[in-house]
């Protein structure tokens, strides 16, 4: 079988796309493969965070993809520029700034990991794709789209990608492929990619988040707020971020015994919030739901001729500039493999190992002793930590870590419960492994 293409890239998301744009740039033939009809509509309940900056975890500043980035904002148009690699991506579409980043208990005591600086801002996915499609089309890609991508197979001269099409199946070759097709990618799992990964939780990943106007406080405007409710979501928090317009999205995951949506509707009732709610309209519904488990990040994200970018190597979303990074870094490695540079994958890996926060085993450190807090505490155990730390600037879990002498005086149960799960007032001896939590049991039941 003759090969039409040099690079098959499967999924056309951020990733997907710009390392298209980045192949035929380079004057190589390139397939892009899209399951959805239309591609740069966004079903999927997402961020759409652009980060300037990074974010405060308590004596470090991480979040999503740790290098420089800026927006220009200008008369004609927006700019995000990516300085590390020179080039600018152009955006036509709505942006809001990020200036707080709020940790909120049950009864509403705050906890800012950032306060009063611009960090980032909300930027529309979908005019953010339809700018770097315009440019994919106009440099000639090959683009088939309602084609999903089945299996990627490593061959003695390059790589075999079976598709199928509305209708049927096919098989088609080229020099490389290009895994882009998300956190459960089938390309990266089909060419084992996936065999040398740590789980991290077999609980599957629910979702579901309304988009909604009429929020009545200025937490709407330029906040990203985290609402920590242990009886909701043990996991994880629920949430509320901006989306177009005075809109903003409020979600939250499934609980030991809710589904998303009864979580979501909980907290939009709960006594604290019910004001913020009341009378919002509610625009559509938004869901993301994963069938597989949690795989902590894919260190060097290649198998023979096979490379998975982004979220396809990640243990949670890269962002959508990080995403962009990807596509254009990743895809430049191979550009340079292919013309016989042996170092350009590993130089690669090493990119990819320290441009991310959940590659940095510290920063999976600190994530896990904030989910290690939640899964054994109660909600009005949240309130009492939370109002400890009115003053603290941070990854919540960091203080109370900093205050468990003051909690062991205090409340001696609790801090029984937190010294359980590792807590120690020593935050550099704090070791909590996120196996151990991500599947751990809501402390509180309905």
């Amino acid at each position: 079988m003759s090969k039409l293409y040099d690079i098959i890239v499967v999924g056309a998301g951020p990733a997907g796309l710009m390392a298209a744009k980045t192949a035929a740039e380079a004057g190589l033939k390139v397939l892009l493969l899209e399951r959805k009809r239309n591609i740069t509509q966004i079903l999927r309940l997402c961020g759409q965070f652009t980060n300037v900056s990074l974010i405060n975890v308590g004596g470090r500043l991480k979040y999503g993809y740790t290098k420089p980035i800026s927006v220009e904002i200008g008369t004609t148009g927006i700019k995000f520029h990516f300085p590390e690699f020179g080039f600018s991506i152009d955006y036509k579409g709505p942006i809001r700034p990020y200036m707080n980043y709020a940790y909120i208990s049950p009864c509403g005591n705050v906890v800012y990991r950032e306060k009063n600086r611009i960090y980032g801002f909300f930027s529309e996915k979908e005019a953010l794709l339809t700018g770097i499609l315009d440019s994919v089309e106009k440099l000639g890609v090959k683009i088939m789209t309602e084609t999903f991508g089945l299996r990627a197979e490593n061959t003695s001269t390059g790589v075999r990608v079976t598709i199928k099409t509305p209708s049927g199946e096919e098989t088609i070759e080229a020099d490389k492929c290009i895994a882009a097709d998300g956190k459960e990618s089938v390309i990266a799992e089909s060419a084992g990619l996936n065999a040398r990964r740590k789980i991290l939780a077999t609980t599957p990943l629910r979702l579901m988040g309304y988009v909604v106007e009429g929020v009545a406080t200025e937490l709407r405007l330029n906040t990203w707020v985290n609402f920590t409710i242990p009886s909701l979501n043990p996991r994880g928090n629920c949430w509320m971020y901006m989306s177009s317009g005075d809109r903003n999205i409020i979600g939250a995951g499934a609980g030991s015994d809710r589904s998303a949506e009864e979580n979501v509707n909980a907290l939009m009732n709960m006594p604290a919030f019910k004001p913020w709610f009341s009378r919002v309209k509610i625009i559509r519904k938004l869901a993301v739901a994963t069938s597989g488990p949690t795989y902590a990040p894919n260190p060097e994200p290649a198998a023979g001729n096979v490379l998975a970018l982004g979220d396809a190597a990640a243990l949670v979303e890269v962002t959508n500039p990080g995403a962009i990074a990807c596509g254009y870094a990743g895809t430049r490695a191979l550009i340079k493999q292919m013309n016989g540079d042996t170092r350009a994958l590993p130089d690669y890996f090493k990119w990819w190992q320290t441009s991310f926060d959940t590659n940095d085993a510290e920063y999976l450190k600190a994530a896990g002793r904030n989910f290690a807090v939640n899964s054994v505490c109660d909600d009005a155990e949240i309130d009492y930590l939370y109002g400890l730390l009115k003053d603290w600037v941070g990854l919540p879990a960091i203080g109370i870590a900093e205050n468990m002498e003051r909690i062991r005086a205090e409340r001696p149960a609790l801090y029984e419960k937190l010294k359980s799960v590792g807590m120690s007032r020593d935050v550099s001896k704090v070791d909590i492994d996120l196996t151990q939590v991500l599947d751990r049991p809501s402390a509180t039941k309905r």
